[in-house]
C-alpha cells in the first residue's frame, strides 16, 4: 500500500510539473507575440467593480474600456482612485500592460517554468537515490559490502 501511495504521489507531482510547464510555455508564447506589438501610453483610473474586483478604466481612441492589466494577478497596479499609466496594445485595445514590453508575461512564464523544472529535478534525484539504495541493499544481502 505504501509503494502505491508513493507512486501516486510521484505521478501527481509529475502531472503537476507538466501542467506548470505547459502554462509557462503558453505564457512565454504570448509574451513573444505581444512584446513587440506597438503600444500607446494612456492614463487611466483604478476602479472597483460591483464584484469587488480592481480594474483600470481608460479611454482609447474615443472608446471607454475597463480591463485588468495582463498577467497582473496580485492587482498591484494601484489603489482605487489612483491615476495610473497603462500601455494599450494598438491592435487589441482590451489588452493593457503596466510596462511597455509585456514583461509581466515573461516573469510569469519564467516562474512557472522554473517551478516545473525544479519539480522534475527533485523527482529525478529521488528516482536516482532510491535506485542507488536498492543496489546498496542488494549488495549487502549478497555480502559484497
Amino acid at each position: 500500500m505504501t509503494k502505491l501511495l508513493q507512486r501516486l504521489s510521484r505521478m501527481t507531482l509529475a502531472l503537476f510539473a507538466i501542467i506548470l510547464l505547459f502554462i509557462g510555455g503558453m505564457s512565454f508564447q504570448r509574451y513573444l507575440t505581444e512584446h513587440r506589438d506597438t503600444k500607446t501610453a494612456v492614463v487611466g483610473r483604478v476602479i472597483r467593480t460591483d464584484d469587488g474586483e480592481k480594474m483600470v478604466a481608460y479611454t482609447y481612441q474615443g472608446k471607454a474600456y475597463q480591463e485588468v492589466p495582463i498577467a497582473n494577478f496580485l492587482k498591484t497596479f494601484g489603489k482605487v482612485g489612483d491615476r495610473v499609466t497603462v500601455y494599450v496594445n494598438n491592435h487589441q485595445p482590451k489588452h493593457i500592460y503596466i510596462k511597455t514590453g509585456a514583461t509581466s508575461l515573461l516573469i510569469l512564464a519564467s516562474i512557472l517554468t522554473g517551478w516545473a523544472l525544479l519539480i522534475c529535478l527533485i523527482l529525478g534525484f529521488e528516482y536516482w537515490f532510491i535506485h542507488k539504495l536498492q543496489h546498496l541493499d542488494e549488495a549487502v544481502e549478497e555480502g559484497v559490502v
